[in-house]
């Protein structure tokens, strides 16, 4: 008799087992299936957030000048990453600092659910909305220090950036003491760019737009300085036609040569960042910066005693040379795109 309740017990016991086996595999499937369709949305999440950012993009290129242009390239840039007419939910115009010089792109898209529904869920909607923006350096580190008057800006030929002691109205021949006095920092300040940052008056959130002079002709320092650019630059990217490419009025910087951002396979150092100042002057003192402008070097020729002239091009560039977004200058020579939301 006493076999025969153990036996029972122990197959009640198994029985009870098996229900409750049962029931916690139905919920690990329930859990592994809801953690499929949440990696599945988090994909599309993903990849729907990537179609705005890019659509954004595209279309700040096109302003301020032109609003139409731009959601019209907002909206085939959407188109081609993968967002149907239905799900690009609206694309706003705004402004910022200047007028229409900021776009907002809003897409959507309904993601229905595999595993979900046996829990009751058929599907969701997931939204992304990017923001981007054109402007110019608020304020930059990474500058080489030579000061250039606004006034010998050329864009369409050869421009002198720092003038040799021969030429006696320019006082200090357009050296800066960006990073501190003398000629050891001078020198180290043109090879690898200013460790100091800088901001232009031209930018609301300005408070110092100044920097000093280093006074006299600078030749070893000067020459050691830019040598050192020419002979680290690959020859894939020490051409101007190799680091620029000619779009409209302007210039794009060639990702692959570029020396500011990330994807440079090459990093063209010719290709510098140089404040433009007010007024150059005599001896050591304080310039105002009125903005920036990029400068792609030339070879250096007789850099000895009185004659060191440093000369290469300025263009009108579009470019993010990774300084912090300001407010677009309308005559400024550099000019950018950059997601801020």
């Amino acid at each position: 008799m006493l076999g025969r309740l153990v036996v029972g017990k122990v197959v009640e016991e198994r029985g009870q087992g098996l229900v409750v086996a049962a029931l916690a595999m139905v919920v690990i499937m329930a859990f592994a299936a809801i953690a499929i369709d949440v990696g599945v949305f988090l994909h599309e999440r993903r990849e729907l957030q990537k179609s705005a950012d890019a659509a954004a993009l595209a279309g700040a290129q096109e302003l301020p000048e032109s609003p139409t242009d731009a959601v019209q390239k907002a909206e085939e840039w959407a188109a081609n990453n993968g967002i149907d007419a239905g799900e690009l939910e609206s694309i706003e115009i705004s402004t910022t600092y200047i007028a229409d010089d900021t776009i907002t792109v809003e897409v959507s898209r309904d993601v229905p659910f595999m595993f979900a529904r046996v829990l009751g869920f058929s599907s969701d909607t997931m939204s992304a909305d990017a923001t981007a923006r054109v402007g110019s350096p608020a304020g930059m580190g990474g500058l080489v220090p030579f000061g250039v008057l606004e006034d010998a800006i050329e864009l369409d030929e050869p421009t002198v950036l720092k003038y040799d002691a021969t030429d006696v109205d320019h006082g200090n021949f357009g050296a800066l003491a960006i990073d501190g006095d003398g000629a050891s920092i001078y020198r180290e300040t043109i090879k690898y760019g200013s460790e100091t940052a800088l901001c232009s008056e031209s930018q609301p959130t300005c408070t110092d737009p100044t920097t000093e002079t280093e006074p006299g002709n600078m030749t070893g320092p000067t020459r050691t300085g830019v040598n050192w650019r020419i002979d680290e630059t690959s020859s894939a990217c020490d051409e101007f036609e190799e680091v620029f490419q000619e779009d409209g009025d302007t210039y794009r910087l060639k990702t692959r040569c570029n020396p500011f951002g990330p994807g440079g396979a090459h990093d063209s150092n010719r290709v510098v960042v140089v404040p433009v100042i007010e007024e150059l002057c005599h001896g050591r003192c304080e310039v105002t910066i009125l903005k920036f402008a990029m400068f792609f070097l030339e070879e250096l020729g007789s850099c000895t005693g009185n004659d060191c002239e440093v000369t290469g091009w300025f263009m009108d560039a579009q470019a993010d040379v990774g300084s912090l977004i300001g407010a677009l200058e309308p005559d400024s020579l550099i000019r950018f795109v950059r997601l801020v939301e």
